[in-house]
């Protein structure tokens, strides 16, 4: 039993690949042609009082600046939706690459609408990881439709 716990507790922090390169099929070049790559995710407070980056009053995020291939922990703060499946598409400004941003290497999870919180309208809590340093477009999906897209950059 202990072993089982041991093996469970060190796999939550392996970077793990996706099973294909295939996106979800809502994913499409439109989406990808409307990221504004000068309008990075930017500081804000909330009128609960709480610091977070995203776009104001639409995605706020409470978490550390990600490194590449480093596993963190963000909560996601969602306004004017209170529920949903979530789907996070990361897409690399220089490389074009595709890649899922749940460190579990899936590209949706349920469970978005935690209540409110820190006055947004739904919260999740979520593990998140980057392959590479770079112009990072994150892809916000909720129950399959586009959502929002914060431009974040990952240093090494």
């Amino acid at each position: 039993m202990l072993c089982l716990l041991c093996l469970s507790g060190c796999s939550q922090t392996k970077v793990q690949q996706p099973p294909n390169n295939a996106t979800p099929g809502f994913v499409t070049e439109k989406d990808v042609e409307e990221v504004d790559w000068k309008k990075n995710a930017a500081e804000f407070n909330t009128d609960a009082g709480s610091d977070m980056v995203g776009n104001e009053h639409k995605v706020g995020i409470i978490g550390p600046e990600l490194k590449p291939n480093k596993i963190e922990k963000w909560l996601w703060h969602f306004w004017g939706i209170d529920k949903g499946k979530l789907t996070l598409v990361g897409y690399h400004k220089e490389s074009k690459e595709i890649s899922p941003v749940f460190s579990e290497a899936v590209w949706s999870r349920n469970g978005i609408g935690g209540g409110q919180l820190n006055g947004a309208d739904a919260s999740l809590p979520t593990n998140v990881v980057l392959p590479k340093a770079g112009k990072w477009a994150i892809l916000i999906y909720i129950d399959k439709q586009l959502f929002d897209i914060l431009v974040i950059e990952v240093n090494a």
